[in-house]
């Protein structure tokens, strides 16, 4: 989850508890000035999910001033003694709640930033995604290099349009069950990713120690398994799936420039990663 999306929905439910809270308490008819208080939070609630525990604190100070006029017509007629706890406690309230969120809030952000950063799953299928398929692959180049072994890497596209005639919740579990279909297709040793290329998806698996004999009949296989499963979910597939096969060291500009199409989908999808390089560049 990205923090945009986190933020949303840390938004709603804030303002819902502290809304809630304000009309239980005007029902059970409690002071209205105390009432108001409570809705004083929902600006510095707001201030630290924006602007973190600056803008916290800064709301805070305003809504404790704002508390402090509240209760004037009170203070002028029986004196500020018996108000000071009440507005130092209130304003203690104000600014250890916009400081304490603003910092949690913070805390949350690169959370969830660094979780997207290192992120390798596909939410769509449940297999890995384009920035593993990037760095994986860049492993194995580095490997057959140093070992002087090979790996292949096959690769099956569906047409995205093939997909419309799906409703979405059916578009989004056939896709997980498509998932799961090459999950159970492939080796423990092999690598199955999925990545959403603008007007197709595109299923790629990595098989090391795998020639490209072995590699092109599995790849016919799997995109002839995958094109029946979805005809017989009612996609609409009306030509073979294209389907391309690729083994190292042989086809290495091939699989380099594949590598750069799954690395600007990766960028596309997560504009804070960072540039892939290919093996032997030097920064």
């Amino acid at each position: 989850m990205s923090y945009e999306r986190a933020r949303r929905l840390l938004i709603s439910g804030g303002l819902a508890v502290l809304l809630l809270t304000a009309v239980v308490m005007y029902v059970r008819r409690v002071d209205p000035v105390e009432v108001a208080a409570t809705l004083l939070f929902i600006p510095v609630f707001v201030c630290f999910v924006f602007w973190g525990s600056r803008g916290g604190l800064l709301a805070g100070i305003a809504a404790a001033a704002a508390y402090a006029l509240l209760r004037a017509p009170a203070i002028d007629a029986v004196g500020i003694d018996r108000f000071t706890g009440l507005l130092f406690s209130r304003g203690l309230a104000f600014l250890a709640f916009g400081a304490i969120g603003g910092f949690a809030t913070r805390q949350l952000e690169a959370s969830l930033d660094k979780l997207e950063l290192y992120d390798q799953i596909d939410d769509a299928t449940g297999l890995f995604n384009a920035r593993f398929f990037v760095q994986d692959t860049e492993l194995e180049m580095s490997r057959a290099d140093r070992y002087q072994t090979i790996f292949s890497i096959c690769l099956v596209d569906i047409p995205a349009d093939s997909l419309y005639p799906l409703k979405g919740r059916q578009k989004g579990r056939l896709l997980k069950e498509v998932g799961r279909l090459l999950s159970d297709s492939v080796r423990t040793v092999d690598r199955a990713v999925h990545a959403r290329d603008g007007n197709k998806h595109r299923l790629a698996v990595v098989l090391p120690e795998t020639a490209t004999e072995g590699a092109t009949v599995f790849t016919e296989r799997l995109a002839e398994k995958v094109s029946e499963y979805l005809i017989g979910r009612g996609a609409k597939i009306d030509a073979p799936l294209n389907r391309q096969t690729f083994t190292f060291p042989e086809d290495q500009a091939g699989i380099v420039a594949l590598r750069q199409e799954f690395a600007l989908i990766d960028r596309s999808e997560h504009p804070e990663a960072p540039e892939t390089r290919e093996p032997g560049e030097t920064s």
